[in-house]
């Protein structure tokens, strides 16, 4: 079984950190895309060359989730796994204990880790570890981030691309995930508790109340569009955006706010 990792990218060093999370795991049947949608410096290629990367994809992109079609177009394995440029994994035995979850499981469509929200400076912000991933909690606006996520690549195909250009980059991989509930409602993902992925609080979705206020008004908007589908629809983007304030460290949320806020100006 080989796993894909797709790492999109704009121009950012970070990304040493992640590939060499993704290189140092003892499962090594993988393959590298990086998406670069920026400049690529001199130091960006030394680092792509160092690490390894089997497929490098770069030319201009319309955001996150452009950059990740063009990365699921270039996959060849049986699993994609998609990862931040500024994110990096906890462990270096993930890949091999997904391998063996799918393995002790021919019908599972995805393996789920937890996801540990920290400043640059390492300070927790919010911590998620999934009890469980099914369509069911989805409908009800419960999900799980889309880079915890091993995905087998049959998964990709049903559902299809990311809507990029929908809503402008926001909310994109809520609504992917949505369809993905709706078309296979029986669908079957395992979780690994013992691990996680570090994300790095300030992305695109995170770093102000503004972008939360936008996802809120885009995933209602497209609840109402499948609200067939969705037994409690009017609820569920509050459910959705209320169900992330149970695991965050309000302080330190505060405090990350207010720098990113004074790095912007």
């Amino acid at each position: 079984m080989k796993i894909s990792v797709i790492i999109p990218n704009y121009d950012d060093t970070r990304i040493e950190r992640a590939l060499l999370s993704v290189r140092n795991q003892d499962y090594k049947n993988i393959q590298i895309i990086v998406v670069h949608g920026g400049p690529l410096t001199f130091e960006l290629q030394d680092i792509y060359k160092k690490y390894a990367v089997d497929n490098l994809i770069n030319e201009p992109d319309n955001g996150i989730f452009d950059a990740l079609n063009k990365g699921v177009r270039y996959v060849s394995g049986d699993v994609v796994y998609l990862l931040g440029s500024d994110d990096y994994l906890s462990d270096n035995t993930i890949f091999s204990s997904v391998y063996d979850k799918f393995q002790s499981n021919a019908a599972l469509d995805g393996v789920c880790i937890g996801c540990i929200f920290v400043t640059s400076d390492g300070t927790i912000i919010r911590k998620w570890f999934p009890p469980r991933v099914t369509a069911k909690r989805i409908k009800i606006g419960l999900f799980p981030p889309h880079f915890s996520l091993f995905l087998k690549r049959d998964v990709y195909d049903l559902v299809g691309p990311f809507k990029s250009s929908v809503s402008s980059n926001i909310a994109t991989d809520i609504m992917w995930l949505l369809d993905f509930a709706i078309k296979k409602p029986k669908f079957q993902i395992n979780t690994l508790l013992q691990y996680h992925l570090n994300m790095e609080y300030g992305g695109a979705s995170t770093r102000s109340f503004k972008i939360v206020w936008k996802q809120f008004k885009v995933v209602h908007r497209y609840a109402a569009a499948n609200k067939e589908n969705l037994p409690f629809w009017y609820f569920f983007s509050l459910v959705r955006t209320g169900s992330k304030l149970f695991q965050i460290r309000i302080w330190e949320f505060v405090m990350e706010l207010l720098k990113i806020k004074k790095n912007n100006i």
